[in-house]
């Protein structure tokens, strides 16, 4: 661990005015650092963030003890930060004065940590952790940003490499996230991304303003379109151009996990009177988007989902089947934080998603 800018030699000999003088410890037997603290023992009694008055703690204090806590020896915690051995034995007694507590057991063997040593080991060893980043963080390359989250989609993750070959991408920081609607709207919410890539039932549009206004975020809509469902070539419907909600009391359902903006639950608004929306046979749920393929290539399972595909993009022997008296009741679009101002590489992305999926579904020249 290299020593802080602060962290200057000391002049050479024993301090002074220590409250327990450390023992040289022996060059051919010096211990280990002791087992880190058990995370469910009760905090250090004075932390970091509750310490004495008028405490003049420093950085230097803390690396050279969590230094000769790593070593087991204040020999060679000073040799590895190029300072002297007194100085190291110094700043640990001023460390001890000042939270009242012994850190350090010495022997003619070393030193070994206390129970407040190990309590207070790893807070320290935080603290500087910390501090490396952020000086790191000073040294980085600056890089733009462009962070986006989207419902599982092979389509609009090729958009994103269409984006990604459009731009400089030397100059980027990028990150792509899938995840239900709820997981698109924290990470937008936390500003993990700028952009959430959403589609729910028109039905729901009420109560999903609802939770974008409690969490500042509003949602621009791209287009409408219709339901469908995904089915491969082991399902009896494969052939099919379209298909009534009657078609699929016999078929077997593989769905996301759990979301309430999910369409499966909100059949029953968007089939036309069907009754019996609530029991199809969901046989397997998952988070997984190479899962729900798989099964849908190699199985009779189907799934539902939005109509909205690009048959140049199309890898997958998979049919995207409209659903009768349905007619475009999901809204389609983006989330981002209210009164934000998008940057030129998101309307790219946003004109991408426009042109090679939106449009051709509507009926327009892409």
């Amino acid at each position: 661990m290299p020593a802080f800018p602060d962290g200057a030699r000391a002049p050479g000999g024993q301090a002074t005015g220590m409250r327990h003088a450390p023992p040289q410890p022996c060059q051919r037997h010096e211990k280990t650092l002791p087992a880190p603290p058990c995370p469910g023992r009760p905090p250090f009694p004075h932390t970091l963030h509750a310490l004495p008055a008028g405490t003049s703690m420093e950085l230097r204090q803390l690396e050279h003890f969590v230094t000769t806590a790593d070593f087991g020896s204040t020999r060679r915690a000073a040799e590895t930060l190029y300072t002297s051995q007194s100085s190291v034995s110094k700043n640990i007694s001023m460390l001890e004065e000042e939270l009242g507590v012994t850190l350090f057991v010495r022997s003619n063997r070393g030193v070994s940590l206390t129970e407040a040593g190990r309590e207070f080991y790893g807070q320290a060893h935080t603290v500087l952790q910390n501090v490396r980043l952020m000086k790191q963080m000073g040294r980085q390359k600056k890089y733009k940003k462009i962070n986006i989250s989207c419902y599982p989609s092979t389509m609009i993750s090729r958009l994103f490499c269409f984006l990604y070959n459009t731009i400089n991408h030397d100059e980027y920081k990028m990150s792509f996230l899938e995840g239900t609607v709820e997981d698109i709207v924290d990470n937008v919410h936390t500003g993990i991304s700028d952009i959430g890539i959403v589609y729910f039932s028109r039905d729901q549009q009420k109560c999903f303003s609802h939770v974008l206004a409690h969490k500042d975020i509003e949602f621009i809509e791209i287009s409408q379109h219709e339901p469908c469902i995904y089915v491969g070539p082991k399902n009896p419907l494969y052939d099919r151009k379209s298909i009534s909600f009657a078609d699929l009391d016999d078929n077997s359902f593989i769905q996301p996990v759990n979301d309430f903006f999910s369409i499966e639950h909100h059949l029953d608004r968007i089939s036309v009177g069907m009754a019996k929306a609530a029991d199809f046979k969901s046989l397997f749920s998952t988070n997984s988007d190479n899962q729900i393929i798989e099964m849908l290539l190699h199985t009779d399972i189907c799934s539902f989902g939005i109509r909205l595909m690009n048959d140049s993009f199309r890898k997958y022997a998979i049919r995207d089947i409209p659903i009768d008296g349905c007619g475009k009741c999901l809204s389609f679009g983006y989330i981002k934080k209210r009164n934000t101002v998008l940057s030129r590489e998101y309307e790219i992305f946003l004109d991408l998603v426009r042109k090679y999926l939106c449009d051709p579904q509507n009926g327009k020249t892409a």
